[in-house]
């Protein structure tokens, strides 16, 4: 990667590899390790999520799909070559 990251990006991206590969939206639109009950430290900001995605380090995984939207509730890191 050729793009130098911010600190909140490399902790985002760290959580995620401690926890399989993944991060979870949660209500109010933060994000942090899937299977939280109530909202925990660390968490990160959909713009910060969005912007790794920009980057190609996550892609959206799942989506939630409502009578009047369509937003992603799930990131995973994407496979890299070399990190294979």
């Amino acid at each position: 990667m050729t793009e130098k990251l911010s600190p909140t990006m490399r902790d985002a991206i760290s959580i995620a590899q401690e926890n399989g590969g993944k991060l979870t939206r949660y209500p109010g639109g933060f994000w942090c390790r899937p299977g939280l009950a109530t909202h925990e430290h660390p968490w990160f900001g959909t713009t910060t999520i969005q912007a790794l995605v920009s980057r190609g380090v996550f892609t959206y995984s799942q989506w939630f799909s409502g009578k009047n939207s369509r937003f992603p509730i799930e990131v995973t890191l994407a496979a890299r070559e070399g990190n294979e």
